[in-house]
């Protein structure tokens, strides 16, 4: 009776392992898609208006150098 509840058990274990790969694979390929997708946007919206982007950028690297500068006082 233990040896069957035992193969029972492991057989159990054996499918949730199976069906908990299939789901870890199935929300990577999900991921990765949505990611993709973001990407392709986000590419877009800076080549329509690049200037603007460098320009953001610079000045957030402003402000951070400004902020790590005042800290050290």
């Amino acid at each position: 009776m233990e040896e069957e509840e035992l193969k029972q058990i492991k057989q159990t274990l054996n499918d949730l392992s199976v069906k908990i790969d299939e789901k870890i694979d199935e929300l990577s390929k999900s991921i990765g898609k949505t990611i993709g997708e973001k990407k392709e946007y986000a590419e877009g919206k800076i080549n329509e208006n690049p200037v603007a982007y460098v320009a953001g950028a610079f000045v957030g690297g402003v402000i951070v150098g400004y902020m790590m500068g005042r800290g050290k006082n």
